[in-house]
């Protein structure tokens, strides 16, 4: 947490660089001459966006699973709207099929398969095989089970049924509090990552990358008496910059201390 305290600090101090030397070259240049108030409105604006990161960084930070692959609040070209369930994909996956069923049981035959490192070519994948040794066999498939956690002595299990999808490439198995698990068709394996929308998530993403930009056009045209017209301008240029190249570091690096916390 040290660390990335220490690290919003420098972020502070280059923005406060940035923005003196930025004002001072650029409205030196289109307006003759900078704003008198630069000596204090480059910190005041710098200190604007520092507090605007450090609400995003701690947001990761103190968030409940977060990981870097799993950033729950995430830069506007990588987010996500959805939510795992799990890091990793389950260990072992029960696949509950129709066939095999006696008078008056609502299902048939029961496999356990459990998870494998794989190879397709020179990548490495995860691929499921029942005690055989044989890979996963979605055929007559109704439903999937997976282990959750559950009271401290044994795991329970969770219940995905098949559901009608709209995109042929693969099949849908949802639980009944929404969570879903994909089975592609392309090489007929599921995922084994429950994974659920969330709106809320998907304002947070939206709001934060929103008010990015405006605290880059308010800086820029409120404190730092750019004309609006450049202050837009500019504000996309920075936003952008920021974007691609600073905020994937600082965001991932809050998804480790919420990791170590």
């Amino acid at each position: 947490m040290l660390t990335l305290l220490f690290i919003l600090l420098i972020t502070m101090v280059s923005l406060i660089v940035v923005l003196w030397a930025g004002t001072f070259f650029f409205q030196g240049y289109i307006y003759t001459e900078p704003s008198p108030g630069i000596f204090w409105q480059a910190p005041a604006a710098a200190l604007l966006l520092t507090v605007g990161y450090a609400v995003w960084c701690m947001s990761i930070a103190f968030s409940t699973g977060a990981s870097k692959t799993n950033i729950p609040i995430n830069t506007i070209f990588t987010f996500t709207a959805t939510e795992d369930m799990r890091p990793s994909p389950a260990p072992k996956i029960w696949a509950i099929k129709n066939t095999g069923k006696k008078e008056g049981e609502k299902d048939g035959e029961r496999v356990v398969y459990t998870l494998f490192k794989d190879f397709d070519g020179f990548n490495q994948i995860f691929q499921y095989k029942d005690p055989q040794g044989r890979r996963w066999q979605g055929r007559d498939v109704i439903a999937l089970e997976i282990e959750v956690e559950g009271n401290a002595e044994e795991k329970a299990k969770m219940r995905f049924d098949r559901v009608d999808s709209d995109v042929e490439d693969y099949r849908l198995f949802r639980s009944s509090d929404g969570w879903t698990i994909q089975e592609w068709n392309i090489d007929g394996r599921p995922t084994g990552l429950p994974v659920r929308f969330r709106m809320t998530r998907l304002l947070l993403n939206l709001f934060f990358n929103i008010a990015h930009f405006a605290a880059w056009f308010i800086g820029l045209w409120v404190i730092l008496r750019f004309q609006w017209t450049h202050a837009l301008g500019f504000a996309a240029v920075m936003w952008l910059v920021v974007t691609l190249a600073i905020l994937p570091m600082m965001l991932s690096f809050s998804a480790e201390v919420s990791q170590g916390r």
